[in-house]
């Protein structure tokens, strides 16, 4: 399982670099047409439908990587001991949250998909698509949080040289 995650989010990570890259052609060929008055329509919409499926097809490369926030001075602080238990904690409160979470996005997508939610304009453009993208994200972000649980990552005993961490 941890091979198939690792694979699902370099896939999802570059489609997400790749979603980013076109949402900035599209604005800058946006900007450029509005300089000749004739502006594209829906591109703000469409930049915020992007951008919010970039962020969630994002948090599971980043799960991944161990890149979330976190106060690292103070992990590096602790004793090795200490330092693994204080992970597999921080793991397993961080595999909970991700659950409330997913259920949440879940039942938001699932709702709007029954009620056919939609932003209105000269053409309506529907909102539930792009809600289920994010749940794809977060099924995935929710299963590198149990591979990170189930396999700790191995924790940089970088400060235990340094003078004061003895």
């Amino acid at each position: 399982m941890r091979q198939w995650i690792h694979h699902a989010n370099q896939f999802l990570s570059g489609l997400a670099g790749w979603l980013m890259f076109a949402m900035m052609m599209l604005l800058i060929a946006d900007v450029i047409m509005r300089t000749f008055g004739k502006p594209l329509l829906l591109m703000a919409e469409l930049s915020v439908f992007v951008m919010m499926i970039v962020i969630y097809l994002g948090f599971p490369r980043c799960e991944e990587q161990h890149e979330h926030v976190r106060f690292e001075f103070l992990v590096n602080a602790l004793e090795p001991g200490v330092r693994r238990k204080t992970s597999a904690a921080a793991n397993l409160v961080a595999v909970a949250v991700i659950a409330l979470l997913l259920y949440a996005v879940a039942k938001d997508a699932w709702s709007s998909y029954l009620v056919g939610s939609a932003i209105e304009g000269m053409t309506d453009i529907p909102i539930w698509p792009t809600k289920f993208i994010m749940v794809v994200g977060m099924v995935i972000f929710f299963l590198q949080g149990i591979v990170n649980l189930c396999v700790p990552a191995e924790t940089p005993e970088v400060l235990d040289d340094a003078p004061g961490f003895e």
